[in-house]
This record gives C-alpha cells, sequence and structure tokens, in this order.
C-alpha cells in the first residue's frame, strides 16, 4: 500500500506501508531467495530452516532486503500511477516506523516539475547569419600560401620584420630565471606577435651569432599573476636567419592543391567549401536561435541537483578540452587567478542553460508526441553497414545498446528540429553586432591566448581550432544520448 504526497514542485514523498501478513510474506520470500547463502551446521546449504537461520545470524537478518523490496514495489507502482513523476536522482528511503511486524516507509525523491512551454510554433526570429565575404576567401587562400612556405636561411644579413630567427634564450626576473622563459632552437616569427610587445622587434638589425638583451614589461593585466607588471630581462642567441617564400598565388601554385586548371578553378572550390561550411554553421546558428527563444518563454523550474551535474559536466568537458590544447585544467585556473571553485561557478550560467533546454526537448517529444520505430532505426544502420562493407544483420551484431540508443536519439532529435524550423522563421538581423561568447566558448580562445602571449613557455605556429560549442548544442548532444 502506498501513496503519493507532492509538498512542492521539485519534491515526491511515496509514503508505503506493510501489515503484518504483508511483513511475513516479505521476509518470507527474501529467506527462499537467499537461504542458500547461509552455512547452518547439519544441515545442507539452502534446506535451513529460516528460525534458525534467524535464531543463528540475528533476527533481523532478512529485515533490510525485505524492507528494501517493499520500498522498490511501491516505488514502481507509483512511477506507473503517475507518468508525470520525473525523478533526477537516486531515491531516498526511509524506515519510519515499524512496531509489532508493521512498518511505515518513506521515500523521497528529487523530480523535474513538468515543463510548461512556451509559444514554440509561429515564431519570428532574428539571428546574426554568418555570409560569404570576399576576407573570408583571401583568408583561407593566405593560409594555403603560408603552409607550402619554404624557409630559406641567409648569411651576413640583419633580420627583418617577416623574417624568422633561430634562437636560443632565457628569461630572468631581478637576475633569477623563471619557470618556462627558457627555450632552445625556438623559431620565432618576426611580427607574429607571439611574444608580449616590443620582443620581437628588439630582435629586428641582428645577425646570426649576435647576442641580444632584450627587455620587456609584461602588462599589468597579464594573466600569470607570478609575471604581471614585471619587469623581465631575455638573454637571446640568434642561431640562424631564415627569410620566407611565400608561393604566388597563380596558376603553377593551383596545380599543387589538387586537380585544378588554374588559378580560377581553386579559388572556385575553395569559395564553393567555405559557402559550404558557411550552410552548415548558419543551420546550426537558426536551431540555437529557435531552440533559445522557446526555452527564455517556457516555464522551467530545476532542483539545484540537475544543476550540479550539468556543472560537473561541462566542467569535465572543459577540462578535456583544454588537455587537447596541452593544458590542465587545475594549470588553466591558476594561470587566469581563479580558483577550481571560481572557475566552476563562472560556468553555472551555462549549465543552467543547458539543463533548461534539456529539459525543453524533452518537452516537445511529449507534446507533439514523437517516436521512432524500428524500421526508421534498421534506414540508418543500412547505411552505417553499407560503409562498413556489412550485411544489416552482421553489422547489428557489433552494436552496443548504447549506440543503439544514441541512433534512437538522433533520429528523435532530428525530427525535433525539422518540426521547429518547419514552423518557425528565423531572419538574418540586419546590423550584425559581435557574437557574445558564453564562459565555456570563451576559455578555448583564453588558452590559446595564453600559450601565444607567455614567452616563458614556447609558442605553436599553428593554434589548434575547435568549433565553438552553442549551449543550445550541447544541450541537443545530451538528449540524442539520453531521450527515449
Amino acid at each position: 500500500m502506498y501513496t503519493i504526497n507532492k509538498p512542492n514542485k521539485t519534491t515526491v514523498e511515496i509514503k508505503f506501508s506493510a501489515n503484518k501478513d504483508e511483513w511475513e510474506k516479505a521476509v518470507e520470500a527474501v529467506y527462499e531467495k537467499t537461504k542458500a547463502n547461509y552455512n547452518i551446521q547439519g544441515f545442507r546449504r539452502g534446506q535451513a530452516p529460516r528460525k534458525l537461520i534467524e535464531k543463528t545470524y540475528g533476527e533481523g537478518v532478512f529485515f533490510e532486503d525485505a524492507f528494501t523490496n517493499l520500498a522498490e514495489e511501491a516505488y514502481a507502482s507509483a512511477l506507473k500511477a503517475d507518468v508525470n513523476i520525473n525523478p533526477v536522482s537516486e531515491p531516498q528511503i526511509k524506515l519510519e516506523k515499524f512496531v509489532e511486524g508493521k512498518l511505515d516507509g518513506m521515500i523521497i525523491l528529487t523530480v523535474i516539475p513538468e515543463v510548461k512551454l512556451g509559444k514554440y510554433k509561429g515564431l519570428n526570429i532574428e539571428a546574426e547569419l554568418a555570409e560569404f565575404t570576399e576576407d573570408m576567401l583571401n583568408h583561407e587562400l593566405d593560409e594555403a600560401r603560408e603552409h607550402y612556405t619554404i624557409a630559406n636561411e641567409v648569411k651576413d644579413r640583419k633580420a627583418e620584420m617577416g623574417d624568422i630567427v633561430v634562437l636560443d634564450f632565457l628569461g630572468t626576473l631581478d637576475g633569477v630565471a623563471f619557470d618556462g622563459g627558457k627555450a632552445e632552437d625556438y623559431e620565432l616569427k618576426l611580427g607574429s606577435k607571439s611574444f608580449i610587445d616590443t620582443f620581437e622587434e628588439q630582435l629586428a638589425g641582428h645577425k646570426a651569432g649576435e647576442h641580444v638583451t632584450v627587455k620587456v614589461k609584461f602588462p599589468e593585466n597579464y594573466n600569470a599573476p607570478t609575471l604581471a607588471g614585471k619587469d623581465a630581462v631575455f638573454e637571446c642567441d640568434i642561431k640562424a636567419v631564415k627569410v620566407p617564400e611565400v608561393p604566388e598565388l597563380n596558376d603553377e601554385f593551383a596545380k599543387t592543391m589538387g586537380d585544378f586548371e588554374n588559378i580560377e578553378a581553386y579559388k572556385k572550390d575553395v569559395e564553393d567549401q567555405i559557402k559550404h561550411e558557411l550552410l552548415h554553421r548558419n543551420e546550426q546558428i537558426m536551431e540555437d536561435a529557435i531552440l533559445d527563444a522557446i526555452v527564455d518563454g517556457s516555464e522551467i523550474e530545476l532542483p539545484s541537483v540537475v544543476v550540479e551535474e550539468q556543472l560537473d559536466a561541462v566542467m569535465k568537458d572543459l577540462g578535456y578540452r583544454l588537455q587537447y590544447q596541452g593544458m590542465q585544467i587545475e594549470d588553466y585556473a591558476n594561470y587566469i587567478g581563479k580558483s577550481m571553485q571560481e572557475l566552476k561557478e563562472m560556468h553555472r550560467k551555462d549549465a543552467e542553460k543547458i539543463a533548461k533546454t534539456k529539459q525543453v526537448l524533452e518537452a516537445l517529444v511529449k507534446a507533439e508526441k514523437l517516436s521512432v520505430n524500428e524500421k526508421e532505426i534498421n534506414e540508418k544502420l543500412e547505411e552505417f553497414a553499407k560503409i562498413s562493407n556489412k550485411t544489416l544483420e552482421d553489422y547489428k551484431k557489433t552494436l552496443e545498446q548504447r549506440r543503439l540508443d544514441y541512433i534512437y536519439s538522433d533520429i528523435l532529435m532530428g525530427k525535433v528540429m525539422g518540426l521547429l524550423k518547419e514552423n518557425n522563421k528565423v531572419t538574418p538581423k540586419v546590423k550584425e553586432s559581435k557574437k557574445v561568447k558564453s564562459n565555456t566558448q570563451k576559455d578555448t580562445a583564453k588558452t590559446s591566448e595564453a600559450t601565444k602571449k607567455a614567452p616563458a613557455k614556447k609558442a605553436t605556429t599553428k593554434t589548434t581550432k575547435e568549433a565553438e560549442k552553442s549551449t543550445a548544442k550541447t544541450a541537443k548532444s545530451t538528449v540524442k544520448k539520453t531521450a527515449k
């Protein structure tokens, strides 16, 4: 027997009880299931009477299991009776009273209240859609030329801005070397702004074999607290000067880039690739804009445990991305002058947005009664099977249930987004403004800047690029793995 009580929007209490007969049946069921676990002298395993086991091991030997079983039965029955109960954490089970074989218990659940969806059809939304520009094309062409640049060493010639110098350097503060301030055979392009201001300029005008003392002052707002605002000296030995030879943008260069007759054909191919990427990016921007508008117009109340779990996931993802760039998350926090807790709090709003978007997506699935049938799953699996040169049945044998669940949810989310894009209109903003990134997005840029600006650490010539992640995109990814 059980009753359901909802003292507030995020808590559900399931009270359950058992009379003497019900309790006796519960204990007897545990005895029958576990009696083979007990070794009683004079009896074969599983043959000892219940009373003898209780006398030997204690009267409460079956109590915990019997109580847990009754709680689980009440829990399952309550969730079946009220489909709107959406638990978000492990239930807390409490024994409230046990007198003369009569039992009262309580199950306490933290739940997410049902989302009250706002308007999600007929919306007119403005978004900052990206448009193709000649600058984009020129940037890609310059990147390609830079990739094929050849650096030729020159003798008896002073280094000029734009040249590459190969040098050893040692940095000191008040005559004491600091961590990361040393490098050997480091190739630095003068004018690249890889190091702090004036460092590169002071090397210009010097030849291979010369020793140069470079004096710099770290900015007051420099992210490394131990260096911020400090005067530093770098003793540099120039070992070589190289002049970059950038290939000309002509027909000959185009042919080295692929099967292109001339430079115009190559430019057209690069332009088409950029436009294809912009189309994909704008598709994502439109989806995010629609979801953001729906989330903002819906009523969502999240228990703190949900936000904390999502925040932990955000921090874990940040840690992985920082590791990919060669930095530990603890080192990054220290670099920007924050404690780990402060860094975590910086991402709280992101976590809240992701969690809310996830709930809205699941509410939309429910509101529109969307589902995925076996035929649709098989069609998707057939595509993967062909790529793997396998039959559908053979390919299915290689899949874990987690992968199947993901495919199910991926198809489901495709239906949700298809419905939203079909029933809402997204138009570009008349005047584009600089997009404000979330804290999660900013970390990648900050980490790259940390690597780039610190002469105490060897800078990479090519920074790892990572696609920006919006909170909506992250939420969709999460729902894809869980909605069913």
